[in-house]
């Protein structure tokens, strides 16, 4: 399989693209047809998805794990003394909300930019806006776990990239289980809200997965990935 986008997959690859693409697009806008006020909306879109996820999304996640710590230790933890709850994070002066769409936005006036007789490789490459053939060959999933706090307790986020296949075979097994059909998910990312089970303090999950496609796993299965739930 093989993909051929410019945007990195990775939120911090995409910090770096995105500071890298605001910094110099108006070094090359205005000969490719692009006004200033286009730019002043770009620079909006660009700031904000930086902020965004550099602060806000990292520091909110920060705030749902203290929290759910929290709130297991009050509910069945242990100890003599008055402790304080977290405190929220605090962004002093956030960047202007722009409306929703902002990638959409972004990748729209590149569009319109390749398109001007004036554009040229030498500024697809100084922006970074060359699509890079990519061959790699991806015989397995690769994923990530995250515990997060979801709508209805902690929860497992399960992040990974298709590299052209329907979607993923998710098999699980908790506090070292047999294994288990877990789910196909053809959109990322999977969510895993199982509740803990009832007598359990904590569980250890353990994921794997294969490549689905025509209705049918195959492959070989991907490296385990754990997380951990309660305390």
């Amino acid at each position: 399989m093989s993909s051929n986008s410019f945007f990195p997959n990775t939120e911090a690859g995409q910090i770096v693209w995105l500071t890298n693409y605001v910094l110099k697009l108006p070094l090359h806008a205005t000969m490719c047809g692009i006004t200033d006020q286009e730019i002043s909306n770009t620079s909006m879109d660009v700031n904000y998805y930086i902020w965004m996820l550099q602060h806000w999304h990292p520091a909110i996640q920060r705030d749902a794990r203290e929290s759910t710590a929290f709130k297991l230790l009050m509910v069945s933890g242990s100890g003599t003394d008055n402790i304080s709850h977290p405190q929220a994070a605090l962004f002093p002066n956030p960047p202007p909300v722009p409306t929703p769409g902002m990638q959409k936005r972004i990748f729209a006036l590149i569009t319109r930019l390749k398109t001007s007789a004036n554009y040229n490789e030498s500024i697809g490459k100084n922006l970074g806006i060359i699509a890079i053939l990519n061959t790699t060959e991806h015989p397995t999933p690769e994923f990530t776990v995250t515990v997060e706090l979801g709508a209805t307790g902690p929860r497992v986020r399960i992040d990974f990239n298709k590299y052209g296949h329907e979607g993923i075979w998710v098999e699980s097994r908790t506090n070292g289980s047999d294994w288990a059909f877990l789910a196909i998910d053809t959109v990322k990312p999977y969510l895993d809200e199982r509740s803990i089970a009832d007598g359990n303090s904590h569980e250890t999950r353990e994921y794997r997965l294969r490549w689905w496609d025509k209705s049918t796993p195959h492959g070989e299965w991907s490296v385990i990935q754990k997380a951990v739930l309660g305390i």
